[in-house]
């Protein structure tokens, strides 16, 4: 299993694939996952990898939702999804500059939900972490952003000023990104225009992948203690829930 057990799931939640009408009559088609309580939760945009929305993507937002957050994943390759790095290079090709609008629209719809407490993070993978990455710098509205890998070659130079508390995870054998890099990145970080604790975390005997069902038991460890992080890490900077006034509902 690739999304292992927290050691508090606090909330029953109810979760699906949906299609988000935008304000433009645009349709979004996203994973849906949320706890079944009415109360007012902060929210989590999950970015899947280029392999599309896969059950990997779903179970992560699945357990950000028992952790009581309000979540979508947005699905950037409208149902696709990949089964080789060929046909994921294709989808990513064929989305071209369009994931960010989608990820942006995402975040607006939490931002904007009545159930959600206006307090929202991104959360990417892969190529999903490069866009969280891009959130980070772009939005003025994000209470946090995680990346687990990502590519952070194009905002080299940008980090510094977003003001997105940024937590990115690298695996000490990341195969994709050079350790210069990573080094850049974190002197980036260091030198934060408004002082944001940003954090860098490179994990042991990981490589580009944190959550996938092909890693040792020793791999599975590490796994569990990026999830941890990542919740402590979302835990600081989200507000809680709040009770919804009986009225408003």
């Amino acid at each position: 299993m690739p999304i292992y057990e927290p050691d508090h799931v606090e909330y029953s939640i109810t979760s699906g694939n949906i299609q988000i009408a935008m304000d433009d009559g645009r349709q979004l088609p996203a994973y849906w996952a949320h706890p079944t309580l009415g109360n007012r939760f902060p929210g989590i945009a999950v970015i899947h990898d280029w392999w599309g929305i896969t059950p990997i993507i779903r179970r992560m937002a699945n357990l950000f939702a028992q952790m009581g957050h309000y979540v979508i994943a947005p699905d950037l390759f409208n149902g696709q999804t990949a089964q080789t790095a060929q046909e994921a290079m294709r989808l990513v090709e064929s989305l071209s500059d369009r994931g960010y609008q989608l990820v942006d629209d995402a975040l607006t719809v939490l931002e904007d939900h009545h159930h959600c407490n206006e307090s929202v993070a991104a959360v990417g993978i892969g190529m999903g972490g490069s866009l969280a990455f891009e959130a980070a710098i772009k939005r003025d509205d994000l209470e946090a952003a995680v990346a687990y890998g990502g590519f952070p070659h194009n905002y080299l130079g940008k980090i510094k000023d977003a003001n997105t508390p940024i937590c990115a995870f690298f695996g000490e054998n990341e195969p994709y990104i050079k350790a210069e890099i990573i080094k850049k990145l974190k002197a980036e970080m260091t030198q934060s225009t408004f002082n944001l604790p940003h954090e860098i975390h490179i994990i042991p005997e990981m490589g580009h992948e944190f959550f996938t069902d092909k890693l040792t038991e020793k791999q599975r460890e590490h796994s569990r203690q990026v999830l941890k992080e990542t919740l402590r890490f979302l835990n600081q900077h989200l507000e809680p829930p709040k009770k919804r006034n009986p009225s408003s509902i």
